[in-house]
């Protein structure tokens, strides 16, 4: 019998071999270890998500940290605390500060929209009054008068008389709503409280919450400063695991993952990161209210090509139904302030920043990024979301590179097997 960890001779009987030398159990168990690794990562993601992060912050880091110790002057070391300081100071503390008042800012909205729908109601209860319909900002009073005219237009056709305009295909389901509004204000109205109280309390939960995120930043601080410092010992580590008779092919495959992961996380990354402080500086310029939360939001969606343009409809609906003041709250300026906001950000993703921070295409097309993106962060939330670009991209270079030819190959004939196995 062989010893336990021999590979069996070619014709070796398989009923004198243990469980774990049997080929397609061995290859079973090794595709279950690596899926258990990724469950336990996912588990432990209170400390394995502050370690990727850590890892993805010192490869993004990795050439300002050759640029600095290049004359030798200073040394990693201190480069690295130098760099976890900065970002400090001038990312982390103003993105916390702002996007504490950007929770503010929205759950004021909501609980000023929720004020509106109130008075909405009334109004509809008495369509006669004047001042309730003064009391509703200017994007509103359209829709009032809109909804009660239908409603008249609707009833006096019911009754046979002379309408003043023959009701729309919309009457039916706008007399619909106004009856839904007015035999449930009771309800709505307390809704409508609820939404507004809720909005508070998310505050109180997000203001409990910041704990956690400081604990997590310290963390990611602490393996950052360690793997900045010791990239070298780093890379020697995942290098040892490539067998020496591929390592060849397998360092060449990884210097083409290298490129296209770090055209997407350098570049396109960086690149989102203007556009959140374009976007946010640029709607609370033209006059969107919650520019903090809105802003973000939309320069995310950056990403991925044009999707920004998404933002548009929504802003214009928010500065309709809350306008701002002076030109601002004009319907012209609702309806031209957000599209000259999008040819804006359109422009200098095109022209400035794409050609100066980018440079060539990530080669990853924009319906991989989006869904990687999207199932990494269903399947396992943020520790998913660090793990999917760079899955992604790998699996893109190995289906590619070592995947398609083989199965070309075995498609004309020249293959008895299209899996690129060796053995």
């Amino acid at each position: 019998m062989n010893p336990g960890g021999a590979r069996p001779k070619p014709g070796t009987d398989w009923r004198s071999l243990h469980v774990w030398q049997i080929q397609p159990v061995r290859d079973a168990l090794a595709i279950l270890a690596v899926c258990g690794v990724l469950y336990l990562g996912y588990r432990l993601s209170v400390v394995t998500v502050p370690i990727l992060l850590a890892m993805l912050l010192a490869y993004l880091f990795e050439p300002v940290v050759c640029a600095l110790t290049r004359t030798g002057r200073i040394n990693r070391p201190f480069a690295a605390a130098g760099i976890i300081v900065l970002s400090g100071a001038l990312i982390v503390v103003p993105a916390t500060v702002g996007l504490g008042f950007g929770v503010v800012q929205g759950a004021s909205y909501v609980q000023s929209q929720a004020g509106n729908v109130q008075t909405l109601i009334r109004s509809l209860e008495s369509p006669d009054d004047p001042g309730l319909r003064g009391q509703l900002p200017g994007g509103w009073q359209p829709a009032r008068d809109w909804l009660i005219d239908q409603r008249r237009s609707l009833e006096a056709q019911r009754s046979g008389a002379q309408a003043p305009a023959p009701p729309s295909p919309w009457a039916l389901a706008a007399v619909r709503f106004v009856d839904y509004l007015r035999a449930n204000t009771d309800t709505i109205a307390r809704r409508a409280v609820q939404a507004g109280a809720d909005a508070f309390s998310w505050i109180l939960r997000f203001t409990g919450a910041l704990g956690q995120i400081a604990f997590g930043a310290v963390l990611t601080a602490f393996f950052f400063y360690f793997f900045c410092t010791g990239w070298g010992k780093v890379l020697a580590f995942w290098g040892s695991l490539i067998p020496e008779r591929r390592k060849g092919r397998t360092i060449e495959l990884i210097r083409k993952m290298d490129r296209v992961i770090a055209a997407f996380v350098r570049g396109r990354l960086t690149i989102c990161a203007c556009q959140i402080v374009l976007f946010t500086f640029g709607y609370w310029l033209i006059g969107v209210p919650a520019p903090l939360i809105v802003g973000p939001l939309v320069g995310v969606l950056t990403l991925a090509p044009f999707a920004a343009a998404l933002g548009m409809p929504v802003a214009m609906l928010m500065m309709a139904l809350d306008p701002a003041g002076g030109f601002r709250g004009e319907w012209w300026w609702i309806i031209a302030g957000p599209v000259l906001m999008q040819a804006v950000s359109q422009v200098m993703d095109d022209y400035v920043l794409t050609p100066s921070i980018q440079g060539k295409a990530t080669d990853m097309s924009v319906p991989m990024i989006l869904f990687a993106s999207i199932a990494g962060g269903v399947l396992a939330g943020f520790y998913g979301l660090l793990l999917a670009i760079p899955a992604a991209a790998c699996a893109r270079i190995l289906l590619k590179e070592v995947f398609w030819p083989r199965f070309r190959a075995w498609a004309e004939g020249r293959e008895r097997d299209f899996l690129p196995i060796q053995r």
